[in-house]
């Protein structure tokens, strides 16, 4: 079965791109397809442990992130220089993720036969 890497670049309550990403890597995986999820841009805020939302009708992305395990999504990455542009490292994530640069994007993107960005 083909593989699909869910890129996620925008923050987590400036456009319903968030919300979309998560739902659509879930049924992904619900229906068995290999799924990876890579987090670059102001997208590394969607799995920050600091989240309140505004306006209150948004969820918290970051709770419903950690349900990834029940859906067997284990391969979950983040730009690691984007991390450090805001200020931010891996032990403020909400989940557990693999820190990757710009040489280790690449072959992952190569990985995976779908990209699709959000």
């Amino acid at each position: 079965m083909k593989s699909t890497l869910f890129i996620n670049t925008r923050g987590p309550y400036t456009t319903p791109a968030a919300q979309e990403a998560l739902d659509a890597a879930l049924a992904s995986a619900a229906f068995g397809v290999p799924v990876g999820l890579l987090f670059m841009g102001d997208g590394v805020f969607q799995i920050t442990d600091r989240q309140h939302p505004d306006p209150a009708w948004f969820k918290r992305t970051c709770a419903q992130f950690q349900s990834l395990e029940l859906y067997d999504i284990n391969a979950v990455y983040v730009r690691h220089e984007d991390l450090l542009t805001r200020g931010l490292g891996p032990e403020n994530l909400a989940i557990p993720c693999e820190t990757v640069g710009d040489p280790q994007i690449q072959a992952l993107l190569a990985r995976y036969d779908n990209l699709l960005s959000f």
